[in-house]
């Protein structure tokens, strides 16, 4: 996780904090930030966390491994 930046690094923690799977609108209230910037975070981490599908708020994410 050295790599990531802050925000992700916040995104991925709380994640974690809802066992490994979560909606874009969940994470996004945990960390205090806006649903779009969330979604484009996650977006974008597709080493870390994987699309299972949705739309808007309710996109779902997990993570691999």
């Amino acid at each position: 996780m050295g790599s990531l930046k802050k925000r992700q690094r916040m995104i991925l923690e709380a994640l974690k904090e809802f066992g490994g799977e979560a909606s874009t609108r969940q994470i996004a209230e945990r960390v205090g930030l806006n649903t779009n910037g969330v979604a484009q975070s996650l977006g974008t981490m597709d080493r870390n966390i994987e699309c299972l599908g949705g739309k808007g708020g309710e996109t779902r994410w997990r993570m691999k491994g």
